[in-house]
């Protein structure tokens, strides 16, 4: 029986086309009293028996059968979906033979023929095929987690990592620190080493594997938009500015729905076993911008605070359309080690491609922005059973760097930036502390300093020892000077410490003073007279108002006021001269 998937108008020329006069003598067997002998009244009785007791019939179906037709003729437009259908309902509506490669006949044949139902016979059928029910996600329950865990497993919970990097990146952007290829976006190694060094709580893996949190967040920053590029260098956008001074969560929140539709790069590429992936003739991957929203959806159907396997993920993508997604424009173009021999398109590409891309988009990407709290073990030979028969993967330790993922759980960043939630609280962390001594900021915590304040707090302030820094006139002074705003200093201090000390208010009332003694009113223009012209001047009615005496043979101009100048010049009997006339 042929597997093709063709369109057809009529049962009638859907069953003479798809099945031999065989198969159909059978088929006819399983409703009709009395079997033809020739192929076309075969097809007549066969048609004509089944719409006139089409729901009867449709009822002998077995349980499975009548969902695959239920899900055909309501979510697939007519067109049976064996891989999302064997996902949902975990098998085959169809029976296979023992011993034999024919297969044996049920009724399911005479509803799906070719792999869809005809469009006559879906007409009828969507009075009496129920809708199908929902899909049913399984998390990890009634067990505790330890019971999931291997021992060789790491769990992290990435929300406050994931702030605490931010700002450590975001201070490092301000700073000039940055540097990328100004055609891919991406840090140079000198950087990804010293962004890898900065990470609170590191980067997931401390041995020689590929960088992955340095890697990607340069490149979260740019798909985000909270940076750009300036030359080599990244620069803060507004969106990054406000994200650093004042919403932490917001700039994540920013980032993560801006990052669906941005190009700076497709995920997929750092899966480099696979080759190809760059035709010369021809797009060979899809865009990542198309597939980006179907996990996200998904991602924002799960239950925040609830843990599901990595597997359980790819299974419910592959329930439905609204999360499944096509990786490959031509997937006889990839292929692993030799382009001659190790072809994928001779496999079942699904666990190479989507699956891979799935477990880098959560671990590299949405990890890495605090979305989801992680559980992983090392990568090496996790899932060597999706590959190990392709041709030229002998030597593989793994296919992909995040093949050791193995559970997720949306935490509250995730909740907030996936928009199950409005605000984000975060968790009150006791432990990472500034207590005040006079004007000196004295870290109290258990841990070492997050690296996005230690970054901060050399622009604030002057370091006396590892844990001491000492605030100063001179110190704020500069740091307002370098662009640094005094209510946002003491609102940055204040949410990383205890109550202030006394000498700590006197000093930022004293700095507040002296920052606002002197403001830059503009640029001047600098008039030089004599000084008869310039006491006429400043004894005319309109012209006084316009400028002020800079020494005895010079007036300057109010800034802004040129045009008012030289026009009252005029109405006086003057013109604003040049030097050389």
């Amino acid at each position: 029986m042929a597997k093709h998937k063709m369109v057809y108008s009529t049962l009638a020329v859907a069953l003479d086309a798809e099945y031999r006069t065989d198969d159909l003598k059978k088929l006819a067997a399983l409703i009709c009293p009395k079997v033809p002998t020739r192929k076309t009244e075969r097809i007549e009785v066969i048609v004509s028996t089944l719409f006139k007791d089409l729901k009867n019939i449709y009822g002998q179906l077995s349980p499975l059968g009548q969902h695959a037709v239920s899900e055909s003729v309501h979510t697939w437009g007519g067109i049976f979906e064996g891989r999302m259908f064997v996902n949902k309902y975990y098998a085959s509506p169809y029976t296979q033979s023992t011993g034999s490669d024919e297969q044996i006949v049920n009724l399911i044949y005479l509803f799906l023929v070719g792999g869809h139902i005809p469009k006559d016979l879906l007409e009828k059928l969507k009075d009496i095929a129920p809708h199908p029910p929902e899909g049913e996600i399984q998390y990890l329950e009634g067990i505790s987690e330890e019971y999931f865990f291997d021992e060789n497993s790491t769990l992290r919970e990435t929300s406050r990592p994931a702030l605490e990097n931010l700002s450590t990146l975001l201070n490092l952007v301000a700073d000039k620190k940055i540097r990328v290829s100004a055609k891919t976006g991406r840090a140079t190694a000198a950087t990804v080493k010293r962004i890898n060094e900065l990470l609170y709580d590191g980067d997931w893996y401390d041995n020689d594997m590929m960088p992955m949190q340095s890697f990607a967040w340069p490149l979260l920053l740019q798909g985000g938009k909270l940076a750009k590029t300036d030359g080599s260098f990244l620069q803060l956008t507004p969106a990054g500015r406000k994200a650093l001074k004042k919403d932490l969560a917001g700039g994540i929140k920013t980032a993560w729905q801006r990052w669906e539709k941005t190009k700076i790069i497709d995920e997929f590429s750092r899966v480099t076993a696979i080759k190809g992936q760059k035709s010369s003739r021809g797009r060979t991957m899809t865009s990542p911008v198309k597939r980006r929203p179907m996990i996200n959806n998904l991602l924002e159907d799960l239950e925040p605070g609830k843990w599901i396997a990595v597997e359980e993920l790819d299974r419910v993508m592959q329930t439905t359309s609204l999360y499944s997604f096509n990786m490959v424009n031509y997937d006889w173009k990839l292929y692993f080690l030799d382009q001659h021999y190790g072809h994928l398109d001779y496999n079942d590409t699904w666990p190479l491609l989507q699956f891979r891309y799935l477990l880098v988009y959560l671990m590299e990407y949405c990890a890495t922005l605090g979305l989801i709290d992680v559980v992983y073990k090392e990568p090496h030979g996790v899932r060597s059973d999706d590959y190990k028969s392709c041709w030229g993967t002998d030597e593989l330790p793994y296919l992909s760097h995040c093949d050791g993922l193995e559970y997720i759980r949306v935490n509250e960043l995730g909740a907030y930036a996936l928009r199950h939630t409005d605000t984000y609280e975060g968790k009150k962390n006791s432990t990472d502390l500034l207590a005040f001594e006079k004007t000196d900021l004295v870290f109290t915590g258990d841990k070492i300093i997050p690296p996005g304040l230690a970054l901060y707090l050399e622009k604030v302030a002057e370091q006396k020892e590892v844990d001491r820094w000492r605030l100063s006139t001179a110190s704020l002074l500069a740091a307002i000077n370098d662009g640094e705003n005094l209510a946002d200093i003491k609102k940055t201090l204040a949410s990383s410490s205890m109550e202030f000390s006394k000498e700590i208010e006197l000093l930022f009332k004293e700095v507040k003073q002296r920052s606002s003694a002197f403001i830059d009113a503009g640029t001047t223009t600098l008039v030089e007279c004599s000084s008869e012209s310039r006491k006429q001047a400043l004894t005319h009615k309109k012209i006084s108002r316009l400028c002020l005496p800079a020494g005895e043979n010079h007036l300057a101009v109010l800034p802004g006021k040129e045009e008012a100048f030289s026009k009252a010049l005029q109405t006086a009997g003057f013109i604003l001269g040049q030097k050389n006339i």
